[in-house]
């Protein structure tokens, strides 16, 4: 009896089925395992053309936050309109597009960002889209819960993405001909640099905007639709009146923003080159312009002849009345948007802009009229 103890006891020591601790201590360690992944925190981008090229460039850290609120409120999120950049751009949820409010300009791509790449002649990471992303977020969280990296897939124009670990993660593009001769992707050139999370790409994202406001600067231009030596347009050149407003409130009045004692300054342009131009005038001129050293003509035709139009009894008053109906619809569409406004409002114009609106004010003057609190200015 004691040697088939013995053998018992042997083939218990043996057994390699594992103890109720040992499962519990695997438990444990997937526990472990499957904590280390945290959803990816997503910030919200939208895409400028800026010299002929695509920059995706994010909303300030405020938008973003309205954005993604928007986003999660529930199934009428994509009916949702959701204003940024100072009440200045509307964003349609549904549509993934921003719209400017106040004055013409093409519409942006919106999107909600997660996952990024970047070449080596790449300035700046580029968001992949969101249904890719997704994917992307899903295999990261079967890599890191699983423990199982080195995962590859294949995005929808066949360009190739590997895993390896949480640190080096790369985008290998095709090359034409690669399956003729077949290529694997480590063979395709240098790769792009995958990042995860807009924490972990090199990126300025401002904090946002006052909102209050408690001035209000219409910005007429002079002649021409180019405003400075840069030949940037009028919106380009109040953006930055702007930014330097906005600045001084954080380097000269931080204390006192922050107290919500002041509020910030809003600049708002008035442009009236285009609605001039869009009467028919240049088709007149084109017809009359000779065609040799073109690009001067076309220069003296779109930027000088302001100066004569100005002068023309024809054209004077066009150009004058241009400029009081612009304010006022701006005034009246800003008031709609900031009902709670209080503040004073000014006129700064430049070169001819200011003439114009000398001209202007001084004829209201003659007539008795008096700008008032109204709707209209």
């Amino acid at each position: 009896m004691s040697s088939v103890e013995s053998h018992e006891e042997q083939l218990s020591q043996s057994d390699p089925s594992p103890s109720p601790n040992s499962c519990s201590s695997f438990e444990l360690i997937d526990m472990d395992v499957g904590s280390l992944y945290e959803p990816v925190s997503p910030h919200w981008f939208y895409c400028k053309i800026i010299d002929s090229k695509e920059t995706w460039i994010p909303f300030n850290s405020q938008d973003s936050q309205q954005l993604e609120e928007a986003y999660g409120s529930g199934k009428d999120c994509d009916r949702r309109v959701v204003p940024t950049d100072g009440g200045r751009y509307d964003v349609h949820l549904g549509e993934r597009m921003r719209y400017a409010v106040y004055w013409d300009e093409l519409a942006s791509e919106v999107r909600r960002c997660t996952w990024f790449y970047k070449g080596d002649k790449d300035n700046k990471y580029v968001p992949y889209s969101e249904s890719f992303s997704q994917v992307l977020e899903e295999t990261y969280m079967l890599a890191v819960t699983l423990d199982e990296w080195k995962k590859k897939l294949e995005s929808p124009n066949r360009e190739v993405i590997i895993l390896h670990n949480p640190k080096l993660m790369v985008h290998y593009q095709p090359i034409a001909g690669s399956d003729e001769w077949g290529s694997t992707p480590t063979e395709q050139g240098r790769p792009r640099t995958v990042k995860r999370g807009v924490e972990n790409i090199s990126v300025d994202i401002h904090c946002g905007e006052p909102l209050q406001i408690d001035h209000l600067v219409f910005v007429v231009h002079g002649i021409g639709p180019a405003c400075d030596l840069r030949f940037r347009s009028i919106v380009q050149c109040v953006n930055d009146f702007r930014s330097v407003s906005l600045n001084l409130l954080q380097t000269h009045f931080k204390k006192a923003q922050e107290n919500q004692q002041i509020g910030r300054v809003e600049f708002l342009p008035v442009n009236w080159h285009s609605p001039l131009h869009s009467t028919g005038v240049d088709v007149d001129l084109q017809r009359i312009t000779l065609p040799s050293i073109n690009r001067l003509r076309h220069f003296t035709n779109d930027t000088i002849l302001d100066v004569f139009f100005y002068n023309s009894p024809t054209y004077c008053q066009t150009i004058v009345d241009t400029v009081a109906s612009e304010m006022n619809r701006l005034y009246v569409l800003f008031l709609q948007r900031n009902p709670d406004f209080k503040g004073g409002v000014s006129i700064a114009g430049h070169s001819l802009g200011f003439a114009k609106y000398f001209h202007g004010s001084r004829r209201h003057t003659d007539t008795g009229g008096r700008f008032e609190e109204t709707s209209t200015l």
